[in-house]
This record gives C-alpha cells, sequence and structure tokens, in this order.
C-alpha cells in the first residue's frame, strides 16, 4: 500500500464548505480509481485539513495525483492559502477492525 498525505491551509472559516465539497464530489472520483484503498480527511486544527489518500501501489497512488489536482483546482482552490504540505510514502504497517469484530475482544 501508499498512501499521499497533504495538509492544507485554509482561508478562514472554509473548512466545513470544503469538507462538503470533498464528501459530494471528490470521493467519487477517488473510489472509481484503480487500486483506491481509502480516503481520509482530518480535522488539523484551525482553518487546517489533513487528507489521507491510500492506494494498492504507488503508481495507482502517483496516478491519482493528476485527479486530485484537477479537482481542486475547479472546487476548493479558492478556500486553500499557499501550497499544501505533501508526504507520500510506503505503508509500513496498517491495521483494522473488521466489521464482524465484536468491540475487539480477542477470541477464547
Amino acid at each position: 500500500m501508499f498512501a499521499i498525505v497533504r495538509k492544507f491551509t485554509l482561508v478562514r472559516g472554509s473548512a466545513p464548505e470544503a469538507t462538503r465539497r470533498v464528501k459530494d464530489s471528490f470521493v467519487p472520483l477517488l473510489r472509481a480509481l484503480p487500486g483506491f484503498t481509502g480516503y481520509y480527511l482530518l480535522d488539523g486544527g484551525p482553518d487546517v485539513l489533513v487528507s489521507i489518500r491510500v492506494f494498492a501501489s504507488a503508481d495507482e497512488a502517483m496516478a491519482s495525483n493528476e485527479v486530485a489536482a484537477n479537482w481542486i483546482r475547479n472546487n476548493v482552490l479558492e478556500f486553500t492559502k499557499g501550497m499544501p504540505e505533501v508526504m507520500a510514502g510506503n505503508v509500513l504497517v496498517s491495521e483494522t477492525r473488521s466489521a464482524n469484530d465484536e468491540h475487539g475482544d480477542e477470541p477464547g
């Protein structure tokens, strides 16, 4: 797995609208991309959003950059201040709880 993390600084008070747009139109675009594994948008503090895109491979993640750049330019550029901080790399540890797990209890 490969992840791309971006930290966006936003115009004051624009996080709720940017978040709505991400949920309504960006996430559906990502779901359609090859290798898409997950997307997370975090509240990074006052006027800061942090996005995490996870793909099966580095090539698939990097290919998503063009889709993301076009979407940002057309949908939320007005809310951003400067360029985002970007980090990317192979996922070294990944753990999720299955929906079938009962409150994380160990069997037995």
